[in-house]
């Protein structure tokens, strides 16, 4: 097989107003580390693409731009190209040109959280939107122009860096608080791209959990413990570009940051040394683990059903948008529900990406849309896995929360903050029986 790497910055040369944490009051305030985007082209008997980039997510505005783009200029079709968010809190959320395909409710360039959606003007990201686009189809020209004859390697390991935010309150709800012993996704994959020489020239690492070390007191642009864990592996491996892939880590955050019965933020001091806990467990996979080469016998699918979601009375949201001891940020999304709602645009069900990418018979990649929950990483593997499948979410745009059956019922955040985005209500119970159908059927057109 061939590959080639790019790596770039991408930080915003002027203060925006960062997402992530719904309490931040004003613009950013300088750079803790740069924010990157890189491209890694891998060539065999297709090509596949994938990209990362350093932020909360997208909207299928911007996805959807940046694929028809690469299309256009490559030839790389839809299912060929992944694009995964680290998800840091400390960067911006994307949206592309399309309106149409514009999730809203927050622009890099509004100065508090808006109550209309007329009150947003989307200049600013569409300009940063095109310096993206343009500078990940300069990257992927690179690639294409430096490919280098090599082999893709793979290693599983384990991982306790995460810890679940779930904990059960014995009623049948959660409370957000450290849960020690909830069972989560464990798994820590590597993707090592050697020379024929052995040479290690990309260390692509795979793991699911919230990059929230720091918290919303941070203005500081950063990719939290990704970026720290990714310059601590560059140190270590002159050469190679590290690369951080989001796995299902929606309700999942550091276990290093917690401490008892709370989850303490990290100042920049402490984000090294919490960051140091994952990128041990990558050196000691690195050079103790059991790497086997992928054949490199590609195959991409890319199915996109919809998710259906409860349809809750605009008269819920006026409650909260009415309650003076809510903030801006939860009052403002309440009141545009409300709006939405009133004027027939409210969402009660949205697409949903999901790739499958099957890189030789043995080994398979399944890449979700939004902020997926690790129960899903967990029943995909038990049901499909191998051994040698990766399950990742942040992947090909980053709408809203996908909790699970389990999480519906429980209800609490990651259930219930469906308003943050625009929908309609909690989504159904059944979208968890969508999902895994979906999967299911992709792995078996791919399997044929």
């Amino acid at each position: 097989m061939k590959f080639g790497i790019a790596k770039e910055q991408i930080t915003p040369q002027n203060p925006v107003y960062m997402h992530g944490f719904g309490s931040r009051t004003h613009k950013s305030e300088g750079v803790l580390e740069p924010l990157y985007m890189t491209a890694t082209l891998m060539q065999a008997d297709r090509s596949l693409l994938i990209v990362t980039i350093d932020a909360l997510g997208s909207d299928r505005s911007f996805v959807v731009g940046i694929k028809d783009a690469l299309k256009s200029a490559y030839g790389l079709a839809h299912e060929e190209v992944l694009i995964n968010f680290s998800h840091t809190h400390h960067s911006v959320f994307l949206t592309g040109l399309d309106p149409s395909l514009r999730r809203g409710g927050y622009s890099i360039g509004q100065s508090g959280w808006a109550y209309d959606e007329s009150e947003l003007d989307y200049a600013e990201d569409e300009a940063y939107y095109v310096l993206l686009r343009d500078t990940l189809l300069r990257m992927v020209g690179s690639c294409y122009e430096n490919l280098t004859e090599g082999e893709l390697q793979m290693a599983r390991g384990s991982s306790d860096f995460a810890c679940s935010r779930r904990r059960p309150d014995g009623t049948g709800g959660v409370r957000w608080m450290p849960y020690y012993e909830g069972e989560i996704d464990k798994d820590l994959f590597i993707l090592k791209l050697a020379g024929q020489a052995g040479e290690i020239r990309g260390i692509v690492y795979c793991y699911g959990c919230h990059t929230t070390a720091m918290g919303s007191d941070n203005y500081k642009f950063g990719n939290d413990f990704a970026g720290s864990v990714s310059a601590r592996l560059e140190d270590r491996y002159p050469g190679a570009v590290a690369i951080f892939l989001q796995g299902c880590g929606g309700e999942l955050k550091p276990r290093p940051g917690a401490v008892e019965d709370e989850f303490v933020s990290c100042d920049e001091e402490s984000l090294h040394q919490v960051s140091n806990v994952l990128a041990q467990d990558i050196i000691a996979l690195m050079e103790q683990g059991s790497f086997k080469t992928v054949q490199c016998q590609f195959r991409a699918e890319l199915c996109d059903p919809l998710l259906y979601t409860e349809q809750l009375p605009a008269s819920f949201y006026k409650t909260i948008a009415e309650d003076p001891q809510q903030d801006d940020f939860h009052r403002s999304a309440a009141l545009r529900t409300v709006k939405a709602i009133e004027n027939g645009t409210i969402k009660d069900r949205v697409p949903f990406y999901i790739s499958l990418w099957q890189l030789d018979k043995d080994t398979s990649l399944i890449a979700m849309e939004g902020e997926v929950t690790t129960g899903y990483a967990l029943k995909i593997k038990r049901l499909f896995g191998n051994g040698s499948m990766i399950v990742l979410g942040y992947t090909n745009g980053v709408f809203s929360y996908v909790p699970t059956r389990q999480i519906i019922g429980e209800g609490g955040y990651e259930a219930e903050c469906n308003y943050y985005f625009g929908l309609h209500g909690p989504f159904i119970p059944e979208i968890e029986d969508i999902i895994i159908g979906q999967v299911a059927e992709g792995i078996g057109r791919m399997s044929k």
